[in-house]
């Protein structure tokens, strides 16, 4: 019998189906329309052919001058790091300038590295130069939200890359999770993800991998099939404010993460996205806690979502967490 799940954050509901739970296999094989050849010509992201992006904002080098991993200005960007705000009124609607910036992460020289294969520490020097470009940027008081993305494979690129934003507004999902943490706080003067870190601990019907320092889980009103979070056990609602030992940690989660929906699914399609607190004083909500969710790209979207805002999930999260687990 399928269940109507309430996810305790934004309180939205999800329909999760019981009746016939779709498993790896029903998954397989899925040969999604973006996966194209890419265009011709050199790999601008590739070792060699620097000169055809735009001048990096940040770098890891070895002692020979070799980079392991780059950042550079997107050329095509959603946000523009010149001009102003421009604020004004179109009839009953508002209109702003698309004020920000918007950064690529070219992740590692190899063109056909993933998660799922790379080194632990290559995946920290990625993180590092997440921290970094995110402690550089918090000084622009032109900023308030940050978002770090990436998407697999690339839709024009599949060198291993992902995205930094910078943003002048707040985007609606994260407003959506303030809201809840607030509201949750007010009630209980808890944080809601530390109360959902002790009940996933507690239970662990869900939990897919634990380490020192985060729980990597299957939500209990997973959105998506296989979807996942990866949430500090010590309470922070800034990424950025990650230490050393943290990232180290981190990095380790995440390549196991990778490798098992690389083996269990046949390196799926999937989205990776950091939610973290406002930054500037007057939007930066100390009650919230970062974390990082994934969703794998696979399956359809079906009319009843798009007619109800809610979300149906034919895998059910501890079935989820039950197949990975067992890759690991």
């Amino acid at each position: 019998m399928a269940e109507l799940r309430r996810e305790p954050v934004t309180r939205m509901w999800v329909v999760v189906t019981n009746d016939h739970p779709k498993g790896p296999s029903d998954y397989l094989p899925f040969k999604p329309p973006y996966r194209h050849q890419e265009a011709e010509g050199p790999c601008p992201f590739c070792p060699g052919n620097e000169r055809m992006t735009t001048q990096e904002t940040f770098s890891l080098r070895q002692d020979g001058g070799k980079w392991s991993v780059r950042v550079i200005p997107n050329k095509f960007p959603f946000f523009h790091i010149e001009g102003e705000f421009d604020r004004r009124p179109e009839g009953m609607y508002d209109v702003m300038g698309a004020i920000g910036a918007h950064e690529i992460v070219v992740e590692a020289p190899e063109h056909q590295q993933t998660l799922a294969t790379m080194e632990p520490k290559q995946i920290e020097k990625i993180l590092c130069a997440y921290k970094e470009r995110l402690i550089d940027l918090e000084k622009d008081r032109r900023f308030q939200q940050f978002l770090i993305l990436k998407n697999y494979p690339g839709i024009f690129n599949r060198h291993p890359h992902s995205h930094i934003m910078a943003m002048p507004v707040i985007p609606k999902r994260i407003d959506e999770e303030i809201w809840g943490t607030l509201d949750y706080y007010q009630r209980k003067e808890r944080c809601i993800f530390c109360d959902i870190l002790k009940e996933e601990i507690s239970m662990k019907k869900r939990v897919i991998f634990e380490t020192v320092h985060f729980l990597i889980f299957s939500p209990f009103a997973s959105r998506f099939p296989f979807e996942t979070w990866i949430v500090p056990k010590v309470h922070c609602p800034d990424f950025h404010r990650v230490t050393e030992e943290e990232m180290g940690d981190l990095s380790i989660g995440i390549q196991s993460l990778f490798h098992c929906f690389y083996k269990l699914l046949s390196d799926p399609p999937y989205s990776l996205t950091f939610h973290t607190s406002p930054i500037q004083s007057q939007f930066h909500r100390p009650e919230y806690h970062w974390h990082i969710e994934t969703r794998l790209r696979i399956g359809l979207r079906e009319g009843f979502e798009w007619g109800t805002g809610f979300f149906v999930n034919p895998t059910p999260p501890e079935d989820a967490a039950n197949f990975l687990r067992g890759i690991g």
